[in-house]
């Protein structure tokens, strides 16, 4: 059976809603081969899960998920050397599996490539740290998700998704409320500051998870608009939950002042648009290619947007034409499981939460940014981690949310572990 940690198992959870295509019209889709396989898996037919984990590949190259499945396939067919290299492509990675105790892989076991795979596996599990603790937030349970910062007061502020507010945090680490409740906020997920205009956007969002949830709420969804000085709430975007759900986790602030917001669960990209006579939030640009889009920034010229899709990768959309591309990666490199994306000097910095090890990576962009020449990890298996969020960018160091402790809510609010909750340690890397 398959026991790590992006497996077969976990596809049955996630794939149920896609249906299998009529035979004369064969499969398109990479998660479509993938469910096929798992069938195929189930009943013990392996030629057909190899072919099928084949297909799903060619479609979505470079997924540790299906790479790590098609390894399992070609092994159960006999085929070792290509399970090795599939294997191999997933330390070239940087990833980390245990799959020494993985039962598929058995026949591998005294195979001397296989156990060199665990030395590399073993490497890929040390630490990068290149880190520094910036601050800490003395308040358990706040369930962190993105921090912001102001350049004229040098204030940093935190979303916090379980408390429903945003905090503010002084130079001198004091610690205060600029948001909550009061003013409308469900919880808070991405915040940008306009420096420029000292106004500050937070993306907020109902759910199953938040405290105090109506239920007319749940799948509600907005952009909330404060004056940074004062903190009086400004405006209030709000898309409602009928005849879908929505959701609004993060923002970017383009260089002429647009904001655009990420819908992870209905995938779309929104706009509020400075320049425009009507001041309210519409659809900038959906695709049948998003899934569930997350991070997004700016090139410095605003002519482009990236944004980072959580199972697809990273795209490039032209502002003026909404023409989206998406971006080809380097070699045995991944651009899943991204939450956080920040344009930086050609490159992208990266909160990827979605692989093993959590880390935070920095992307190499052609110039054209049609593709990723080569990635390095900055930082991984660090110790305060515990599910990294979002950050932000001041001249070149990266602050970023390195312990939001999501995994310990639970629905309404309610921390099923509440001995297990920390203060929140907020990094800092040197880029």
């Amino acid at each position: 059976m398959l026991k790590n940690s992006i497996l077969i198992v976990l596809l049955t959870l996630i794939l149920p809603i896609f249906t299998f295509a009529q035979p004369s019209e064969p499969p398109k889709d990479s998660r479509t081969y993938e469910r096929l396989a798992i069938k195929a898996y189930q009943a013990k037919d392996y030629p057909a899960f190899l072919e099928n984990q084949k297909q799903a590949d060619s479609l979505n190259p470079n997924h540790p998920r299906i790479t790590y499945n098609l390894a399992i396939a070609y092994t159960l067919n006999g085929k070792t050397n290509e399970a090795i290299a599939g294997l191999n492509k997933l330390a070239a990675m940087k990833l980390v599996y245990s799959i020494e105790n993985d039962d598929d892989f058995a026949p591998l076991k005294n195979n001397a490539d296989f156990q060199n795979l665990l030395k590399k596996f073993e490497a890929n599990a040390q630490p990068t740290n290149n880190a520094q603790k910036a601050f800490e937030v003395k308040e358990k349970g706040l369930v962190a998700e993105s921090a912001a910062y102001d350049a004229k007061t040098k204030n940093f502020y935190l979303a916090s998704v379980a408390q429903r507010k945003i905090l503010k945090v002084g130079a001198d680490g004091k610690t205060t409320i600029f948001a909550d409740k009061n003013a409308g906020l469900w919880s808070v997920f991405g915040i940008k500051i306009d420096n420029k205009r000292q106004i500050l956007w937070a993306a907020s969002s109902a759910h199953k998870q938040m405290p105090d949830l109506k239920s007319e709420e749940n799948g509600m969804t907005g952009i909330f608009k404060f004056d940074l000085k004062s903190g009086k709430l400004l405006k209030k975007y709000l898309i409602p939950n009928q005849p879908k759900a929505h959701w609004l986790g993060d923002l970017a602030i383009a260089p002429n002042g647009d904001v655009y917001a990420t819908d992870s669960i209905n995938p779309m990209i929104f706009v509020i648009r400075r320049t425009k006579d009507k001041d309210e939030i519409e659809p900038f640009a959906e695709s049948a290619n998003f899934a569930s889009p997350q991070g997004l920034d700016f090139t410095p010229d605003g002519k482009f947007m990236l944004m980072a899709d959580y199972s697809k990768g990273i795209f490039k959309i032209n502002l003026a034409t909404k023409e989206i591309t998406k971006i080809i990666p380097a070699e045995n490199t991944t651009m899943l499981g991204i939450d956080g994306l920040y344009f930086y000097q050609n490159s992208l910095i990266a909160t990827q939460n979605g692989v093993n090890p959590q880390r935070i990576i920095k992307l190499n962009l052609s110039k054209d940014l049609k593709r990723v020449e080569n990635f390095s990890v900055l930082e991984a298996n660090n110790p305060l981690f515990d599910e990294i969020t979002l950050g932000v960018l001041n001249g070149n160091q990266f602050y970023f949310v390195a312990n939001s402790q999501w995994n310990l809510l639970g629905d309404g609010g309610k921390f099923a572990e509440q001995e297990k909750l920390k203060d929140v340690s907020i990094l800092k890397i040197k880029l």
